[in-house]
């Protein structure tokens, strides 16, 4: 619904006020420039304001702080019509800045938000809680959170919009806030309706987790995920059920997080146990984290976090691995953008580096620890001979008995008496338990041996050394190949710029703007949550795969890609456009320094292995020459006592 704009208005004390262009116009009202004050402007309402409206307005007005003002676009005072009618509201314009949704999707990021990295994403949080904060310490509740009233510029900070539909006290008198968002909503308001609820502090703090987590996990709505049951499970009856998928009894509910997300546990134990708390139901009867909790915590974790190695755009907390790298891995898709510098190279000095590899000398292979001659011991040379003597003993008395056998009339008893004769002799004779301790001892030192020597060659030998090395020439082949590869890509570019112009043209429209029949702000919600943000990442089988979309709600979907498609128009002398040339710049930078990284971690590393080798030499040779000693020594002593 439109409305003439109104020549001029007045204010309460009859003030003249002259409208300037107009700024924006939504389902309630237009917002005008002001011709004289430059830093306010002026709704006007499509609507006769009631005196519930009215009266709201004139109780923000006296409540209005300078910390409010810096931080919302809260409403200074009404405005009439010459027949002295309220028909709208003054309030601070505010300009340059984009909604928080462009900035935690890490499309639309990318775009509108370039250079920033998740240290912006934790400040523009952070800022987030402040505005909430400024509200809640005025007693006033927003009651209606959602990305559209909350707008981010360049620096991080953050402004509050739509302010009129806050719910306000003062002087006693509550005037209510009676919209609401289902994806911002808390548990406890889910299914109910808003008209006549009055909200709280903490039902805006569970909004702002939501926000918060956006922002932290590139666009995943927390309570977007797979669910193991049999019914769907859209996003405000998770909420309702308290199903996040990133907590730690998401299993006991049956929820998973969505492919390629990082665990909860990145943003550390302080932020993790908040989200934790916000969107559990203890959050709904002890209460969520305070605004003021989110900025401390926030401004800590900022503090934190450390630049990943492999890629400049990527921070993470210290001490734990880049999830970013993992994602983008993962997914394909940049979650930040990189930064170009001047000349499109880094200052890297590829000769040099190599010529620091070169210097780190192979070390050789591992010492041969040799045999040694010894001589059997004096206990062993006693037992020398004594099997051959007890055999020889044995075996004349069997053979005398044989005779006397054969004399007697060939008894076959003393046949089996001989054999019995024998053995009892060499068994007696003999000394074959001294000689199978010395064969014991042998084996026992042989084995020890062997398995020393397995690890001494691990560790004292050159493989190592030699795979870190080989690992360094395979990067250093991949960072002589990146000019090459651009050109490639380059090539591709122009081979293919059909697809690129259309992809470029799918890209330009956002599911979240979009009008699909039956995708409403939920499932919109959950096909971000699964990387599918504009027409371009629109396809049949990412579809399938995401919860809620059947064959039905797909194809409404792909549909209206489809129907897009249509509309496009080819130009084959359309110039290449800088933005794709600049995305391959960005992609082989991007691998430039992820190689960059891996090279001097590389270089690092192999000399680490080299001392490391060095030491297990200098440090075990005389044990592994000890333990050659003693395998030698027990099986000369074996062999001797066993003849």
């Amino acid at each position: 619904m439109t409305t003439p704009k109104p020549l001029e208005v007045f204010t309460l004390c009859g003030e003249v006020i002259k409208l300037g262009a107009l700024v924006g116009q939504g389902g309630e009202g237009a917002v005008y420039d002001l011709a004289v004050h430059q830093n306010h402007v002026a709704k006007v309402y499509h609507k006769p304001l009631d005196q519930q409206r009215i009266d709201k307005i004139r109780a923000m007005a006296n409540i209005k702080t300078d910390m409010l003002e810096k931080l919302t676009a809260w409403p200074s005072g009404l405005i009439c019509a010459k027949d002295r009618k309220p028909i709208g509201l003054i309030m601070p314009k505010i300009s340059g800045r984009k909604s928080i949704h462009q900035l935690y999707s890490p499309k639309s990021r990318r775009t509108d938000f370039q250079r920033v990295d998740w240290r912006f994403l934790a400040r523009a949080a952070a800022n987030t809680a402040r505005a909430f904060a400024a509200v809640h310490d005025n007693a006033c509740v927003i009651g209606d959170v959602n990305h559209g009233g909350i707008l981010v510029a360049q620096d991080a900070t953050v402004r509050l919009i739509d302010c009129d539909s806050f719910q306000v006290s003062y002087l006693g008198q509550q005037y209510l806030c009676e919209v609401g968002i289902e994806t911002f909503t808390p548990p406890e308001l889910q299914n109910r309706p808003f008209a006549g609820i009055v909200r709280t502090p903490n039902h805006d703090n569970f909004g702002l987790a939501v926000l918060t987590f956006l922002l932290l996990f590139m666009g995943r709505h927390p309570f977007a995920g797979r669910y193991s049951g049999p019914e769907d499970m859209p996003i405000p009856k998770a909420i309702e059920q308290y199903r996040f998928p990133y907590g730690m009894n998401a299993a006991a509910v049956g929820m998973s997080r969505p492919p390629s997300t990082p665990e909860l546990s990145v943003v550390g134990p302080r932020l993790a146990g908040m989200f934790e708390r916000a969107f559990s139901k203890q959050g709904t009867s002890a209460g969520r984290p305070l605004a003021r909790d989110w900025i401390a915590a926030l401004t800590e974790f900022e503090a934190n976090l450390k630049q990943c190695s492999a890629n400049s755009s990527h921070w993470s907390l210290g001490g734990s691995l880049c999830p970013w790298c993992k994602m983008e891995g993962s997914t394909g898709v940049p979650l930040f953008s990189t930064v170009l510098p001047a000349g499109g190279g880094t200052l890297f000095d590829i000769v040099n580096f190599q010529r620091q590899v070169d210097a780190v000398t192979h070390q050789g292979q591992a010492p041969t620890i040799a045999h040694k001659a010894v001589s059997a011991s004096p206990e062993a040379e006693k037992l020398k001979g004594h099997a051959t003597k007890a055999k020889l003993i044995a075996g004349i008395a069997a053979a005398v008995m044989v005779v006397i056998g054969i004399a007697l009339g060939g008894q076959i008893w003393f046949f089996g008496g001989a054999v019995g004769l024998f053995l009892i002799l060499k068994g007696a004779l003999g000394k074959d338990k001294e000689a199978a301790e010395f064969r014991r001892l042998a084996t026992e030192a042989a084995a020890q041996w062997d398995k020393a020597h397995a690890t001494w060659l691990e560790r004292a030998g050159a493989g190592a050394f030699e795979k870190q090395k080989a690992q360094i020439a395979a990067l250093r082949q991949e960072w002589d190949s990146l000019p090459s590869k651009r050109t490639a890509k380059l090539s591709e570019l122009e081979r293919n710029q059909r697809k690129v112009q259309l992809d470029r043209y799918l890209d330009g429209f956002e599911i979240a703007h979009a009008k699909i029949e039956g995708v409403g702000q939920g499932k919109k919600q959950i096909l971000e949550s699964y990387g599918i943000e504009t027409a371009l990442d629109v396809e049949w089988n990412k579809l399938m795969n995401v919860p809620g979309f059947g064959p039905k709600t797909s194809h409404k979907v792909v549909s209206w890609r489809t129907g897009l498609e249509r509309r496009f128009v080819f130009d084959p002398k359309k110039a290449i456009d800088p933005h794709d040339i600049a995305q391959i710049d960005q992609a082989i930078l991007a691998d430039r320094k992820r190689l960059q990284g891996a090279l001097v971690t590389g270089l690092e590393h192999l000399k680490q292995i080299k001392i490391q080798v060095m030491a297990v030499r200098e440090q075990t040779l005389a044990d592994m020459e000890r333990l050659r000693l003693a395998a030698d020594q027990t099986a000369a002593n074996a062999a001797v006592a066993s003849t």
